[in-house]
């Protein structure tokens, strides 16, 4: 029989920058060496997003701001990197209303293209949404797409698809996925897993799909290899928003989040691992000491890193960036 092992943190953060930019419902990504971060809110509670850019070096471990005047000031938006050079934003909240335009910042040129985009209601908007680039090239975006200013109680999928260069056209996809805001949405082989976001319907999973980008990161894939040796929860965990997950083949990590069962005023630093074979099985991986909402997530070789935030009961917006370790 195989050797149980202990969930008392079986992963944990540790700080890697203990101050960088203050920022949380921001949006980031990874080109090259390179974190690129835009936009978020800086203060508790503010709805007025900021316009500000910053890079972190991955090999120096330092931030620096990119000064880039055309930048546009958005928060709980989503972006995803295409050619290796254009960061695509889509949507968000731009201080007045949420918006479903698409912004494209060149990282080669330090310049921005604010392109056409069309096939979006009218009177509709995306905030706290994502953004996933499938195996065709389209965008699958998911997300309410409630009025620009009262979100609507369902949701929607729509791929968007265009050119950097020239313009991009929203197509609706469904109409039937469930409403979700602050939720995460990741591709697994040929199926979408939307989970959170809600304070019920924790996964739903949807078939038919192809993610273009398969990340394979040893480090938390030998989370899913130890999988049979930790004991499967009952049940679901509880709902939760604006918290981070991460696939790898076999299943997800999940961090972090805000949940809707009245227990925690505060984000809350649980760590999960589910597996998709038998999909839906759920590890509790331990709770970290960093809880974090509306934070990032992203991938490098064999790294884990993550910025920013909200914490506390005071929902202070942090701006330390940790690293995932392997506690075992």
């Amino acid at each position: 029989m195989a050797t149980k092992l202990s969930s008392q943190c079986l992963v944990d953060w540790q700080v890697l920058i203990p101050t960088g930019p203050t920022l949380a419902f921001h949006a980031g990504c990874i080109i090259g060496k390179t974190i690129i971060v835009h936009g978020g809110i800086s203060q508790r509670g503010s709805n007025s997003p900021c316009n500000k850019l910053f890079k972190l070096d991955l090999d120096s471990s330092i931030w620096s701001p990119i000064e880039s005047p055309e930048s546009p000031a958005l928060s709980h938006h989503a972006c995803l990197v295409l050619q290796d050079r254009y960061i695509i934003y889509v949507g968000g909240w731009n201080g007045k209303a949420r918006t479903s335009k698409v912004c494209v910042y060149d990282t080669v040129n330090n310049s921005w293209k604010f392109p056409k985009s069309t096939g979006f209601p009218e009177d509709g908007g995306l905030s706290s949404h994502t953004v996933t680039e499938l195996s065709d090239g389209k965008i699958l975006v998911i997300g309410r797409d409630g009025s620009l200013r009262m979100q609507r109680r369902y949701g929607n999928a729509y791929l968007l698809s265009g050119n950097p260069d020239t313009d991009f056209k929203y197509s609706e996809f469904s109409n039937s996925v469930t409403s979700r805001s602050g939720h995460s949405t990741s591709i697994i082989g040929h199926k979408v897993f939307v989970i959170g976001g809600r304070s019920d319907k924790l996964v739903e999973v949807y078939s038919g799909y192809a993610n273009k980008i398969t990340h394979d990161i040893p480090l938390l894939t030998k989370l899913i290899s130890i999988s049979d040796k930790l004991k499967a929860l009952p049940k679901f965990p509880g709902g939760r928003r604006h918290h981070i997950s991460l696939a790898v083949p076999g299943g997800l990590f999940l961090h972090g989040g805000e949940t809707f069962d009245g227990k925690c005023r505060e984000p809350v630093g649980d760590m999960y691992l589910m597996t998709t074979k038998p999909v839906g099985n759920f590890y509790k991986l331990g709770t970290s000491s960093v809880g974090r909402s509306g934070h990032i997530c992203l991938c490098y070789e064999n790294r884990v890193i993550l910025h920013g935030g909200i914490a506390g009961k005071n929902f202070d917006v942090r701006g330390e960036t940790f690293e995932l370790n392997l506690n075992f």
